[in-house]
């Protein structure tokens, strides 16, 4: 018997299973609360729900997170400013808002003149950067550093860039070309931000999963779940962080396809702060043509062709005065959740719905502290005061004003929410499932009042509120399955969206579906790829989804801890390519071949002669997939696989050598 863990650290619960390599089934699963506040806990909570002495002769441990992911889609990653050298201002304020770069104040510049080859012409003012570095980066928590040719040159003026913040800020910095080898700076440059904003995050993570498994006697080695289903090790994820990016989509998949094993499929989590959707072809997650995507970032990540969109379980509900009903994005704990720890607030509660039964503001939602350290972070008097008065205990939105003797329309959080030094609890679809007891973990009468002044403050009934936002997160499930089809399918879709025109179609079937009856024209996109649904509120809402697809909907049974399935069942592995192709010399190019291959990580190579290419860039490939491999933590025998995609007709166009490593 061959064992492994599996850990899952969601933004609502972490789940943990023991797994037989041998076998492939689930041995044991165990779920717990995530607490924010010093993860280990609710690490150590997950695992104390397997049989620890399995656990100690566990082989291997993966682990995935989800915690990067939310971080980006509720903007909550650490403050980052960047550098950027040799990079044109006009060309950022042109193009920069489709990579990320939507605010100005964020970016810093730093003249210098380099080739394309990475030859440097001009160096930078590095008087200039001595002198103003700590002015520049004064508002930072860290920094990112990006050279427009710096892949080429091994990026030595981004590593002198970054000493000098360093020395004179203290703060961390990555350097773009150190984690990215691709042609677009910007993309090198979104990526780096935010690997910089998300090392603290995922440093926080890896520390308390080693401090949990030494508790506990686990000396299994611990890997990491990437964003494109493959691990890497602990020691290699702390310096890239962003490489977790859809750790916990890429763990939805591996585990959706593990335990159902389907060879089409779209796999639909369902979590507490995300929903994430992922395809599957031939019993292999997809992974996406180019650099992913997540919220405003777009990235040079390799990863799965997946989607996450900020709508769980733990989604704020909120209305406004014109009976507008919103679910997400920010996310809130669910009251019954916070009842259960500080069951104090019901009360609270309860005499808030008797006195004010209606509002348009939240006044049912509460605040608590989120990180201890507040007193170290340099905020504000205002501020201060205001983690002081929930220091102690839940307070509600008025009496949190009452404590700072202000008027509760003037009191502000939102900053403090995103660094997560405040968090806040609130009406959620978890709440609604308590009141219908489709889900009754919880303490069940926080949600009933909650949901009791929210459909007064909108003049409906309770049920009929409920309906509103079942209804609501079923439709989005079923739209958000739709378009990922659809963008597979089509590179229109892929490269411009969808329009108003379409999302209408998208509701007209969705309503067609849910009326019945025989309309004149009938809207029927649907897919004959199997559903599987994962996470715990799956089995409430993908079902209408599915059926309104016409497809299969399979919730496996262990499906609430799906992800940590995924993550014991990963393995070690990594690739490169190379391109070859024709290299039409010039006169003052007497030096070069007939051939240019352009190698990840090395400068372009000529050759007189194709086999003399191919050869020296599938012997390169086998070296820098080995060194990659041992950095990311193999420890055992490597296997290599070479595969070739030649572009050619009745003349030689190009062709593109792929090395995958695999720890055996």
């Amino acid at each position: 018997m061959r064992l492994a863990i599996g850990i899952d650290t969601g933004g609502t619960c972490t789940d943990a299973v023991l797994y037989d390599l041998e076998e492939n089934r689930v041995l044991g699963q165990s779920k717990a609360l995530t607490t924010h506040w010093d993860l280990s806990a609710g690490i150590l909570d997950a695992l104390d729900g397997l049989d620890p002495a399995l656990c100690r002769m566990a082989e291997t441990a993966g682990m995935s997170t989800t915690l990067a992911t939310n971080a980006c889609v509720e903007g909550k990653f650490r403050r980052t400013r960047l550098l950027l050298m040799g990079i044109d201002r006009r060309g950022v304020a042109q193009y920069g808002a489709e990579y990320g770069f939507t605010d100005p104040d964020a970016l810093r510049y730093l003249p210098c003149r380099t080739t394309i080859t990475g030859q440097v012409l001009e160096e930078p003012d590095w008087d200039m950067l001595q002198e103003n570095a700590r002015k520049w980066f004064s508002d930072a928590e860290c920094c990112a550093v990006c050279e427009i040719h710096g892949m080429r040159n091994g990026s030595v003026l981004e590593k002198k860039a970054a000493r000098i913040i360093g020395e004179k800020t203290g703060l961390p910095v990555v350097c773009a070309s150190q984690l990215f080898s691709g042609l677009s700076c910007l993309e090198r440059a979104a990526s780096a931000v935010l690997n910089a904003g998300l090392l603290p995050v995922t440093q926080e993570f890896l520390s308390a999963v080693a401090a949990a498994f030494r508790k506990r006697g686990i000396c299994a080695p611990m890997y990491i779940v990437r964003s494109d289903g493959r691990r890497m090790g602990l020691e290699y994820t702390a310096g890239h962080a962003v490489e977790t990016l859809l750790s916990g989509p890429a763990a939805s998949a591996l585990g959706g396809g593990t335990l159902t094993r389907q060879a089409r499929a779209v796999v639909v989590d369902i979590g507490g702060t995300t929903t994430d959707i992922a395809l599957i072809e031939h019993g292999e997650p997809l992974l996406a043509d180019d650099g992913i995507r997540v919220g405003q970032w777009k990235t040079q990540v390799r990863g799965l062709a997946a989607a996450s969109f900020a709508l769980g379980g733990d989604s704020a509900i909120r209305w406004d005065e014109h009976g507008g009903l919103q679910i997400g994005p920010d996310r809130v704990r669910p009251l019954c959740v916070l009842a259960t720890e500080h069951p104090e607030i019901v009360p609270v509660l309860r005499a808030q719905v008797q006195t004010v039964p209606v509002h348009t503001l939240p006044l049912h939602e509460f605040l608590t502290l989120g990180r201890k350290n507040w007193r170290s972070l340099g905020l504000s008097a205002e501020d201060e005061a205001l983690c002081q008065a929930v220091e102690d205990a839940p307070r509600s939105i008025q009496q949190t004003a009452d404590v700072l003797g202000i008027d509760k329309y003037q009191l502000r959080t939102d900053h403090l929410e995103r660094q997560g030094i405040l968090l806040r609890a609130g009406l959620t679809p978890t709440d609604l499932m308590h009141v219908r007891r489709d889900y009754t973990a919880y303490h069940r009468e926080a949600s009933v009042l909650a949901l009791q002044f929210a459909a007064a403050s909108l003049h409906i009934s309770p049920g009929a509120f409920c309906r509103r936002v079942y209804d609501h997160v079923s439709f989005e499930v079923f739209s958000s399955v739709l378009q990922m089809l659809l963008e597979h399918e089509s590179p229109y879709f892929r490269k411009h969206g969808f329009d108003g025109g379409v999302h209408e179609l998208l509701r007209l079937q969705w309503e067609q579906h849910q009326r019945g009856g025989a309309p004149l024209l009938r809207c029927g996109w649907g897919t004959p790829a199997a559903i599987i649904g994962i996470g715990g509120p799956v089995h409430v809402f993908l079902p209408a989804a599915a059926a309104a697809l016409g497809a299969e909907c399979i919730i496996p049974e262990c499906a609430p801890t799906a992800n940590a399935v995924g993550a014991a069942a990963g393995h070690l592995s990594v690739s490169a390519s190379a391109e070859i192709r024709p290299h039409g010399r010039k006169p003052l190019d007497e030096g070069a071949g007939d051939f240019e291959v352009l190698c990840e990580g090395l400068p372009p190579r000529y050759f007189d002669r194709l086999e003399e290419a191919s050869d020296w860039a599938a012997a390169r490939l086998r070296e820098r997939t080995e060194t990659l491999l041992r950095e990311q933590g193999a420890p055992g025998e490597i296997a290599f696989t070479l595969t070739e995609d030649k572009n050619e007709s009745s003349v030689y166009l190009s062709a593109r050598l792929t090395v995958t490593a695999r720890m055996i």
